[in-house]
């Protein structure tokens, strides 16, 4: 049981209880749960104890009533605590979540779990090393380090959990499996064995190495991972529900100093992560392909490749190694997350942007989403041949941009809306000035003059918060040809609506929608929240201001495609709405059983001018008319 105490009035927090038995809790020091700060809490106030259901929770008789999940409860009251409970008593609230590998951990006569054999591996090299004293919140690897780590280890394995690690060990098979399954995805995903451009895993053999590579060969054929054509997601599914099966087998053909060579080297690579990296996410974030690292819980971590997702085998030690991991990517950017700012958005040095939160708006403990960027930047060339565009349909925005049109990027989440607009912003001469707004940084332009901005969260105190909106109201004093914002979620899209208004046409934006049409109710409303003015005058604003919408969908299979091409058309005379106007939409051609987005006879207003001007060549973009 795990106990989370909240101090209501001195706003702090701490970990009061992380064990197996039952507790008390109460102002007196006897307590396991010491509450002394509020004289409205009796010496012995709870009893929580486990019971033939679970845990069960019992006010004292006498002692003030406390509220359990939104239910009263008097004194000499018992009820039974859910797996995840929040208790508040006066002055305090207590977070209780039921640990569901308790009984694996368990230090009984049946050994101890792998889990709390990692725990205590990193602990004693923690204690040993007496890395707090190095003075850095993150540190840089060093020979002495990495020895004094190998040789830690070493002694761990062969001496402290000889029983548990040993040829007859309890925990001697699933330590190998969690080994071998750690090591195999970090291979699929083409990570490099040995990290030589951060650190040398400690304890490497080439004899031992090489005797281990062949049993990773047989695995990798057995479990059919060696097809190159298949995509990593399907490879960690194969991975995962039949490594299990077969290591059994395995283990039968394998020596032990073998085995223990993986087990070592698995638990070095652990105890490194943790110390000079970001923990099991490093391996994820070094695999290529990876668009997206989703971590659900501590033992949840979800990974999405080629738009299709998947769990991983990577697991955190509990809560409070992901919270460290959270906290050592968020503290060198100047953030801080706590339950008083439970949740926060930052940047890895990649540029990978990464949000997370925490309880008590978290239920099932830290949650963290990363979005990765390719390592290479993503063009036009690369949209086509991902099928992601046709060409016709490439020509047609190379002569909407170059021809100065506002234009708005939309779509689901995950649908390829921040690429998309990198694409099209590739399309613009490099002579203009652009100044990108984003909350967190992720746009790559190519062109030299360009001014980048980014939003600033409120400290502390809860000043000095700095909003798109702002940014957007001082970009307009800073002589920009173009203004490209990120994306549109609020009050903001009535500024950038203005900017469009203003002069500063070629614009672009992206905005969350379901449909083209639907983009424009979401400006509308967007709009509404910003100012008070008739819905009448915002739609002229909107019509005014947006001259072409690209669409972009992700498909069943996975797979990003720009599904629709719309002009905004003003406003219809009869319903008042805004009208839009499909140029271009996907149609699935059976011949080459594939979506192709093609032109569907509507001609474009703007059509005469872009020509006109020589930004659109007509036969390339509308010789293949697919409609009426």
């Amino acid at each position: 049981m795990q106990v989370l105490v909240n101090d209501i009035v001195r706003n702090s927090q701490w970990l009061a209880y992380d064990k197996t038995a039952g507790f008390t809790v109460g102002r007196s020091a006897d307590n396991q749960v010491v509450l002394d700060k509020s004289r409205f809490i009796s010496p012995q106030h709870l009893i929580i104890d486990r019971s033939e259901n679970g845990w069960n929770l019992t006010v004292v008789a006498g002692a003030a009533s406390v509220r359990v999940n939104d239910v009263d409860v008097n004194g000499g009251e018992t009820v039974e605590l859910k797996p995840l409970s929040d208790i508040t008593l006066p002055g305090y609230s207590l977070t209780l979540r039921q640990e569901e590998v308790e009984k694996e951990e368990d230090l009984s006569s049946s050994g101890i779990g792998i889990n709390q054999i990692q725990r205590e591996v990193h602990q004693s090299v923690i204690e040993r090393m007496e890395l707090r004293n190095e003075g850095a919140v993150t540190l840089e690897p060093n020979a002495r380090m990495l020895l004094q780590i190998g040789n830690n280890i070493d002694v761990n394995v062969h001496d402290k959990f000889a029983s548990e690690l040993g040829p007859h060990g309890s925990q001697r098979l699933p330590m190998l499996i969690l080994a071998l399954s750690n090591r195999i995805q970090y291979w699929l995903g083409g990570g490099k064995e040995g990290r030589a451009g951060k650190y040398e895993i400690p304890g490497y053999s080439p004899v031992l190495e090489k005797l281990t590579i062949e049993y990773y060969e047989t695995i990798s054929d057995e479990l059919g991972l060696k097809d190159d054509d298949t995509h990593l997601a399907k490879k960690l599914m194969s991975l995962n529900n039949n490594l299990k099966l077969l290591v059994p087998k395995i283990a039968q053909q394998m020596p032990e100093n073998i085995q223990l060579y993986i087990i070592t080297r698995y638990l070095k690579k652990v105890v490194c992560d943790m110390i000079f990296g970001l923990g099991p996410l490093q391996d994820l974030l070094e695999m290529r392909g990876v668009s997206e690292v989703m971590i659900v819980s501590p033992e949840q971590v979800y990974v999405e490749q080629n738009g299709i997702v998947v769990e991983s085998n990577c697991t955190f030690l509990g809560d409070e190694a992901l919270l460290s991991v959270i906290e050592r990517i968020v503290a060198p950017l100047g953030r801080r997350i706590d339950r008083s700012n439970p949740l926060v958005d930052a940047r890895l040095p990649d540029g990978s942007r990464v949000n997370a939160i925490i309880p008590p708006l978290a239920l099932k403990g830290p949650c963290v989403t990363i979005r990765r960027f390719p390592e290479e930047r993503v063009t036009a060339q690369h949209l086509l041949d991902w099928g992601a565009i046709s060409e016709e349909a490439l020509e047609l925005l190379k002569g909407i941009i170059s021809g100065r049109k506002n234009v708005v990027v939309a779509g689901g989440t995950g649908s390829g809306k921040t690429t998309m607009l990198n694409v099209l912003s590739s399309f613009i001469h490099p002579d203009e000035r652009l100044v990108t707004i984003e909350d967190s940084a992720e746009l790559q332009l190519q062109q030299k003059h360009v001014v980048s901005l980014e939003t600033r969260p409120a400290n502390v105190e809860g000043k000095g918060a700095i909003t798109i909106r702002d940014l957007i109201k001082n970009a307009l004093r800073m002589r920009p040809e173009r203004i490209i914002v990120g994306e549109c979620r609020g009050g903001e899209a009535f500024d950038m609506l203005q900017a469009m208004n203003t002069g500063h046409d070629g614009s672009m934006t992206t905005v969350h929608a379901n449909s083209p049409e639907d983009v424009m109710t979401r400006l509308e409303s967007m709009c509404l929240m910003a100012v008070d003015i008739p819905l009448e005058a915002i739609r002229q604003q909107v019509s005014q201001a947006v001259d072409v919408v690209v669409y972009l969908e992700r498909l069943p299979n996975g797979q990003r495609m720009t599904t629709a091409i719309a002009e905004t058309a003003g406003i219809h005379p009869k319903t008042g709405r805004i009208m839009t106007r499909i140029i271009m939409k996907t149609n699935f051609n059976p011949q080459t059983n594939k979506y192709q987005l093609e032109h569907n006879g509507y001609i474009p207003s703007f059509l005469p001018d872009l020509a006109a001007k020589g930004h659109l060549d007509i036969e390339k973009v509308f010789s293949k008319s697919g409609g009426k």
